[in-house]
């Protein structure tokens, strides 16, 4: 009992150890990134190949995987609600749970799939090499997360539309009720929890594949992306659960 006691004791201080390392490696990609004297030449080129990778080429793509899931949605919300008798509540409740909610998840998923195996492949080092200067992982972690951020916001605003449309039709009478209904749902309040999101949704995807940079060892290269997307996904689920159950608190 005694042996297995100070097994698991030393596992704790491990992962504590290991877990201080990761924040402490995050905090400082952030201040890198957020430091203008980070920035040159070299680091812009970099970071514009990111964002290519991450967003521009697979753009157009997005937006019409984007439009069609919406539209599916969207008649899907309105046709029940309409056999309920709620129409008036159809509108809200995909602003509501398909904007605020499943589009940027969608966004940081897509990116991180997308940009992740790169970001690992190219940070990736054998046992002995040093990892690399933070300035280094400003293209991989500054280009992850702007992609994040456009992606969300374009398929959110398509979306908007497209709910409308499916909705009301080409007509402009109901364009002022949308429009007050748009403002209801992003008050304040939600409006700040979007956005809080939306930033942590783009900072963990940015920063996330970099850590595999502190683990070089033995550890098969495999196993270790694997752990590092792990991770990745479950800071996501944390973030949405977190501030799914703030606001009503």
């Amino acid at each position: 009992m005694a042996g297995t006691s100070s097994s698991a004791r030393m596992r704790s201080q491990r992962w504590l150890k290991r877990q201080g390392r990761l924040a402490g490696f995050s905090a400082l990609s952030v201040v890198a990134a957020l430091s203008p004297a980070s920035y040159d030449r070299i680091t812009g080129r970099g970071l514009a190949g990111m964002l290519c990778l991450g967003a521009w080429q697979m753009l157009p793509g997005y937006l019409l995987a984007s439009i069609l899931i919406s539209t599916v949605l969207t008649r899907i919300v309105a046709v029940t609600a309409a056999s309920y008798g709620l129409s008036h509540l159809a509108l809200e409740a995909i602003v509501r749970v398909l904007v605020l909610e499943l589009i940027p998840l969608a966004a940081a998923l897509f990116v991180a799939l997308r940009v992740a195996p790169v970001t690992m492949q190219r940070l990736g080092r054998p046992a002995g090499d040093p990892p690399p200067a933070y300035r280094d992982l400003i293209p991989y972690t500054v280009g992850s997360a702007g992609a994040v951020i456009v992606l969300a916001v374009l398929s959110g605003i398509s979306a908007l539309a497209v709910a409308y449309l499916v909705v009301h039709g080409i007509s402009q009478w109901a364009l002022a009720d949308y429009a007050r209904l748009i403002g209801q749902v992003f008050d304040p309040t939600m409006a700040a929890v979007f956005s809080i999101k939306l930033m942590l949704f783009a900072v963990v995807v940015g920063i996330a594949p970099t850590t595999v940079a502190l683990d070089a060892g033995p550890l098969d290269p495999v196993v270790r992306q694997m752990r590092v997307m792990a991770r990745l996904l479950l800071m996501l689920m944390v973030i949405e659960a977190t501030l799914l159950i703030l606001p009503r608190l």
